[in-house]
């Protein structure tokens, strides 16, 4: 008895010594890029369930550039940014589709930048790794299905990251051997990520001269699943196109898919002065805004929705998951 239960053990102790080595080396050679990504995702399932009035989505065109704690101080809208960096359309989608699992908002903003770029049939990246922090459901199946194309390794390194990311091995860094899971500092913003705040003078075009193209059958397809999955837990969407210094080439078709589905689009290339945007003060790159920006568009945001949407001013509610200690 005691030789076999030698024996056992000497097949358990390497299964699981390798077993340790790959669970903790796919930790340790995770791109760092991702860790606010994951801090971003756990802050919002902290959350109360159907708290949330007001929903932000988008890339860090979006994370970084709505201060929703303006959206309450200023209006009481009980608003999260659950922007994310990079965020393709479909990632975006799925997305919506997690939130609207534990909360039930009145209203939903989709930033566009990227509404014509899907993640479709390729290896793991940033993007995809950071939705492991989305609890698994039909929408997720659907879009992983989508971005791994039915390639057994692709979901191998996705489950185990260690495949994906060991070259990283020459890449580490001291963050690398740290936990930088606490999502506190983004419970407390309500998901903005307050980044970089040293502005730079940019230089925006007029929108009026951008070149105009249409939209992948693709995209729309995946557009068609957010207003569907939307309209079924009765949220109005506002597609919005925030300013920055490139050309945006979808105005005209998203205007046109917004009439065509009953939803809203801004424009906000169109509000630049309206909104008191600026262009030396408010933004710290080509594509995005400092903090001050982002309170602006917020605030332009905010606006918009008291204006057109009946959602509740939260100042007034006690006990509210926005007030903030001094």
């Amino acid at each position: 008895m005691k030789q076999v239960m030698k024996t056992i053990a000497r097949c358990i102790i390497p299964i699981c010594m390798i077993g340790a080595v790959i669970y903790y080396g796919g930790k340790l050679f995770r791109p760092l890029s991702t860790d606010p990504s994951f801090k971003a995702i756990d802050a919002f399932h902290s959350l109360p369930e159907d708290t949330i009035e007001v929903m932000v989505y988008g890339s860090s065109h979006a994370q970084i550039g709505v201060n929703v704690m303006e959206m309450y101080e200023r209006y009481g809208i009980g608003a999260y940014n659950y922007g994310n960096k990079w965020q393709n359309i479909n990632t975006t989608a799925l997305f919506v589709h997690d939130s609207l699992r534990t909360q039930s908002p009145k209203v939903v903003l989709i930033e566009t930048y990227h509404v014509n770029d899907l993640r479709i049939d390729i290896d793991m990246n940033g993007e995809i790794y950071y939705t492991k922090a989305i609890p698994f459901s039909d929408a997720k199946k659907r879009y992983l299905d989508q971005c791994f194309g039915g390639h057994l390794k692709r979901y191998l390194s996705y489950y185990i990251p260690f495949v994906a990311f060991h070259k990283n091995w020459d890449h580490l860094q001291e963050g690398s051997f740290q936990d930088n899971s606490d999502p506190s500092d983004f419970r407390e913003s309500m998901g903005y990520r307050r980044f970089k705040d040293e502005p730079v003078k940019i230089d925006i075009k007029d929108y009026r001269t951008f070149e105009q193209e249409s939209l992948s059958e693709e995209a729309l397809q995946v557009l068609d699943d957010i207003v569907s999955v939307c309209n079924e837990n009765n949220a109005e969407i506002i597609f919005y196109t925030a300013p920055y210094a490139l050309e945006y080439h979808y105005i005209d078709a998203m205007e046109q898919y917004a009439r065509d589905h009953g939803c809203t689009y801004l424009n906000l290339f169109e509000k630049i002065d309206e909104m008191g945007i600026d262009c030396e003060t408010d933004f710290y790159d080509d594509h995005h805004m400092t903090i001050k920006g982002a309170t602006k568009v917020a605030d332009h945001l905010g606006r918009y929705i008291v204006d057109h949407y009946d959602v509740t001013d939260m100042r007034k509610v006690d006990g509210n998951l926005w007030e903030r200690d001094d």
